[in-house]
């Protein structure tokens, strides 16, 4: 059977196919369909959890039952999963564990200029890269058998073309869930905890002390045997004047723009295949490295002492490269393409006609106020032709910024701290405890729309239930409560009058508050 499917569908078929158990993550586009598609499944356990690393901890303790399980997140939610991240590797697991991570690269106007790669190399830890909708769901079921095989967590990267763009996928007939069990060990325990062990006995290889060290160095240098065998790591051999070393959809690119050159196509990036790159290179006059985000194959291909070229002809500054066949044919055939102008007319992003979030910022414009917010449908207010929020940093911080602006301002006059419910919830609740436990003075904002809606209208903690729903609901307002906070109110963002009489007398005020806007999404809730 062959159907048309997104990168992101067909990394929930492989999901499927793979048997996994447990789903879990945190939306982040571009990559949160692969997330509600696995909802579809009704053999795999979906959820949605706080945020990334709950998420990430959640699927550690699932891979000690000996079951497999899936952890989806955009970059910067690998920022915030990083502690748990990089307490996983190099430690045992059962049951195989693939975080299927998308970075925000393939588009003129990125979110952010990371590379999850980075976090691949600084942990040690494999990253296998699909080129389209059929590789990610083929190279799905090799991530998982890289992280049983050898003990690991896997990241799966994807990003913004892989994510949505379609192409054609076979799927076989025999497209079944079989859940697969893989229960070694009884313990996992943090490197240190290991390594204290290991040297700290000299009787350390007695079996009553097996299962406190992981021979991790091990593990790696055959991971790394490996790669020069894995066959998503393929070799073409055309012309030997010039060949190509790609991975992801800069593979693909490639392949359109040079027709008559050899490739070194990756789809495991990390660990490297060493003993493939020596070869292929001695083999070529001149090799070129095709790569998404930031130079980190070539790199890594200089430090082993192999001359190669990318960056020198691909700058990634100052904006972060968006690649096309045109460019790569361009910038290696020297041919340059009269280029009609496609464009269209630009225009700043706007929140919905309607949204609650546009009566904040109107309020905050009106009467002067300064604020902070987060990214979101909150941080649209920062956009000039709004101009109602002054700082706007990660998800969930407005809350500790407004706290340490208002701590040490001299001026007297506070900044508001703004946020919606997502954000609460996912890490904005931290700050909140952080104020009331400093004995704060601020004033603060949930926007509670009901729903998250800048990835696509997914639930969170606060969200209406639906009918038979095995969840719980948990209140904002009684959490502020007993967290605490001095004074709370409860508006219809849609009630103007009442919130900025509300607004202005708790600025007037010292303590902390917390108004709760509550209005429901328009589009989602």
């Amino acid at each position: 059977m062959r159907r048309i499917l997104t990168g992101n569908q067909g990394a929930a078929v492989g999901c499927y196919e793979s048997g996994v158990a447990y789903a879990t993550g945190y939306p982040g586009t571009p990559c949160t369909e692969v997330l509600s598609e696995l909802f579809k499944f009704k053999e795999i356990l979906c959820e949605w959890a706080t945020n990334e690393k709950v998420a990430l901890e959640v699927a550690t303790g699932v891979s000690m039952t000996g079951k497999r399980s899936i952890v989806l997140m955009k970059t910067l939610g690998l920022n915030v999963a990083a502690d748990a991240f990089t307490q996983l590797s190099g430690t045992p697991i059962n049951g195989g564990i693939v975080l299927v991570v998308a970075d925000d690269v393939g588009r003129i106007v990125g979110d952010d200029y990371q590379d999850c790669r980075f976090y691949s190399i600084m942990s040690k830890v494999p990253l296998i890269e699909p080129s389209d909708s059929q590789e990610a769901k083929d190279f799905m079921k090799v991530a998982f058998e890289i992280s049983e095989k050898f003990e690991t967590p896997v990241i799966f990267r994807l990003n913004s073309i892989t994510s949505k763009s379609k192409s054609v996928v076979d799927i076989t007939e025999k497209n079944k869930h079989q859940k697969k069990i893989r229960r070694i060990h009884q313990k996992s325990l943090q490197k240190t905890v290991g390594n204290v062990v290991r040297f700290g006995f000299e009787n350390h290889n007695s079996l009553k002390l097996k299962d406190y060290w992981h021979d991790f160095d091990k593990s790696w240098r055959n991971l790394s045997l490996y790669s020069n065998d894995i066959p998503i790591n393929k070799v073409e051999l055309k012309d030997s004047s010039i060949g190509v070393i790609a991975s992801g959809v800069g593979y693909l690119y490639a392949k359109e723009a040079l027709s008559d050159v050899s490739f070194l196509k990756l789809g495991l990036v990390y660990p490297l295949p060493i003993n493939i790159i020596k070869e292929f290179v001695r083999k070529h006059e001149k090799v070129y490295v095709i790569e998404d985000g930031h130079p980190i194959i070539e790199k890594e291909i200089r430090n082993m002492g192999i001359d190669v070229e990318g960056e020198s002809i691909f700058p990634r500054f100052p904006h972060m490269l968006y690649f096309t066949p045109d460019i790569i044919e361009e910038k290696i055939y020297g041919k340059s393409k009269e280029k009609k102008d496609t464009r269209i007319p630009f225009r700043l992003p706007v929140n919905c006609p309607g949204c609650a979030h546009n009566v904040i910022n109107n309020l905050l414009k009106k009467n002067n106020i300064k604020a902070t917010g987060g990214i979101g449908c909150g941080g649209l207010g920062a956009f000039p032709h709004v101009g109602a929020i002054d700082i706007v940093k990660c998800m969930g911080s407005s809350f500790s910024i407004a706290y340490g602006f208002n701590k040490l301002n001299d001026d007297g006059k506070k900044i508001v701290g703004i946020m919606g419910d997502g954000e609460f919830w996912h890490t904005g609740i931290n700050g909140l405890l952080n104020i009331i436990w400093n004995n704060g003075n601020c004033v603060l904002i949930i926007n509670d729309n009901l729903t998250v809606a800048m990835t696509g209208g997914q639930k969170n903690v606060s969200s209406p239930l639906e009918e038979k729903s095995t969840k719980r609901r948990v209140s904002i307002e009684e959490v502020c409560s007993s967290l605490g906070v001095d004074r709370i109110h409860v508006i219809d963002s849609y009630d103007k009058e009442e919130l900025e009489k509300t607004l202005l007398e708790e600025i007037s005020k010292d303590g902390v508050s917390v108004i709760i806007a509550r209005h429901k999404c328009l589009i989602f809730s």
